[in-house]
């Protein structure tokens, strides 16, 4: 623990050496990531290279910080129709904190507390994406799994995004792993993850989610592969019903004016698909075969059944 807390004292000072009106393109390696930080006019991009491919983790407008720039920011959203007043949030992954500054902003009451693995992810997001961590926003230099284990706290809503080039990590993704995010939520908490629908492992994720959580649904972000998928482990009031959800009227905050659809939010429900979800396997901490099965790729114009 001493060698982390060093390290997160190392990237909480360092000094902004670009000019804030340059545009830059800057890569990083570290032992977790290969890292790309480019600056574009206002917008900030922090992506990720694996696979011989870059992914996109997350993005700012500097003009506008409070903006969602990466869309399926705003599909994490949907967490709001299940449990609408978050007054405490987890999040594992912090990206360029893409979706912090905004709930920072319109639950200014509320703690948003990220934990992320990589200390060279938080030293660029505060150096070059201008993110500054508060005592409402705090940042744990950890891995996920370890903090869900040892932190025994409550948490309204628990949100996993941690992406590594384009995949989650295998342990992040099982069966066990999940249960330890039940016992952290509380009574009326929602857990919320983005996935991607893009190959078999978009299945197996949604077969393992539902062996832990009694209900289970979907928020689809059009046209960008990605799924926002929101669980509770609790069986009544049934969530799978959007008539029994709040309206989005009732939802809105001055804050999201012009940056957050929440109708659109929620136009992007989902069912599970079921039928395609039959044959996919749980993944354990003793079956995780991940980076394999995002391999195969799968035919998603069925993913709506």
């Amino acid at each position: 623990m001493k060698s982390v807390r060093f390290w997160f004292v190392l990237v909480s000072f360092l000094p902004v050496c670009v000019a804030a009106d340059a545009d830059f393109v800057e890569h990083y390696d570290t032992i977790y990531n290969s890292l790309t930080v480019e600056k574009r006019g206002s917008i900030v991009e922090l992506r990720a290279r694996a696979r011989g491919t870059e992914a996109l983790e997350s993005a700012v407008d500097l003009s506008d910080p409070l903006k969602l720039v990466v869309h399926y920011t705003q599909s994490l959203y949907g967490a709001l129709y299940l449990h609408p007043q978050p007054k405490r949030v987890l999040m594992i992954g912090l990206g360029g904190a893409g979706f912090h500054r905004l709930f920072a902003a319109a639950y200014p009451d509320s703690l948003l507390h990220t934990v992320e693995l990589d200390p060279k992810v938080l030293e660029l997001c505060q150096t070059r994406m201008q993110f500054k961590p508060t005592d409402k926003t705090p940042v744990t230099i950890m891995d996920g799994r370890m903090f869900v284990k040892r932190n025994r706290e409550q948490w309204d809503w628990l949100v996993l995004d941690a992406f590594r080039g384009g995949f989650v990590p295998p342990h992040l993704k099982t069966e066990e792993f999940y249960r330890e995010c039940a016992a952290r939520l509380s009574d009326r908490g929602v857990f919320v993850t983005n996935l991607h629908a893009t190959s078999q492992l978009y299945y197996s994720d949604l077969k393992t989610i539902q062996k832990v959580f009694p209900q289970l649904v979907l928020f689809e972000t059009l046209g960008r592969g990605n799924v926002i998928a929101c669980a509770v482990k609790y069986q009544t009031p049934v969530i799978i019903d959007p008539s029994n959800w709040p309206t989005p009227e009732s939802l809105e905050r001055p804050e999201f004016a012009g940056r957050l659809n929440l109708k659109s939010i929620r136009n992007e429900f989902r069912l599970l698909p079921l039928p395609l979800m039959r044959d996919a396997r749980v993944m354990t901490d003793d079956f995780a075969p991940v980076e394999f099965l995002d391999t195969l790729k799968s035919n998603n114009t069925d993913a709506k059944r």
